[in-house]
């Protein structure tokens, strides 16, 4: 499991470095304007028509609703977090430019506006839940990274299971020509050495043939 973590890792930076690139070069051509880190969202969008939908809809879609919203910014804290160092190094080493680490920081701060936001929105359900709402939340991502893993597991089991057929069925294959091989050197020595026998048993009689003259 360990190298597919790695490797996970090390695709999670290629995308993190495409990423700056990007906005970098989107940035480089825009002059100063600042694009979003993040794209919309989505799930804060589908709360907020929930919310404002006449008649109003069950609360227990509600809370659901909101329990996504949640779930999206914690996954957003966690990239916010493994960019961040990412970032730094890059905006240190000059290769990217002062523009694209205030718009980090700009989705920090809307990222710190989007969490008080909902566990304002979570206290209106009841007085507690605003408390451990993003607990919850952080539950459900543990859940579905453990489940990630799993499926990551099961698909390579999967993938070395056909792997070892096909490598059973060649090695089958192979066993079996080998054998076909060998089966057709032994008849033809088997028929060169009758060749060799009738010969001598033809050059004993012409031996023979001979004394008797």
């Amino acid at each position: 499991m360990s190298w597919v973590l790695a490797t996970s890792y090390i695709v999670g930076m290629l995308m993190v470095m495409s990423t700056f690139s990007y906005f970098w070069r989107r940035r480089k051509n825009a002059g100063s304007h600042h694009e979003p880190w993040f794209t919309e969202h989505k799930e804060r969008d589908i709360y907020i028509t929930l919310l404002q939908q006449d008649p109003p809809v069950d609360e227990i879609l509600l809370k659901s609703a909101l329990l996504r919203r949640a779930v999206t910014d914690i996954q957003r804290i966690s990239k916010l977090r493994d960019d961040k160092q990412a970032l730094a190094n890059l905006v240190q080493k000059g290769a990217v430019g002062d523009d694209l680490w205030t718009a980090f920081l700009e989705a920090e701060n809307e990222l710190g506006q989007e969490i008080n936001a909902v566990i304002l929105e979570a206290n209106t359900f009841t007085d507690e839940w605003g408390r451990y709402i993003f607990t919850n939340a952080g539950e459900m991502v543990r859940h579905q990274k453990l489940k990630d893993i799993k499926n990551d597991m099961k698909e390579l089991k999967e993938r070395e299971e056909k792997a070892a057929k096909r490598r059973e069925e060649r090695e089958k294959i192979e066993t079996e020509e080998n054998e076909r091989k060998e089966k057709a050197r032994l008849e033809k020595e088997r028929k060169k050495a009758q060749e060799e026998l009738l010969k001598d048993e033809e050059a004993q009689k012409k031996k023979k043939a001979v004394r008797k003259r």
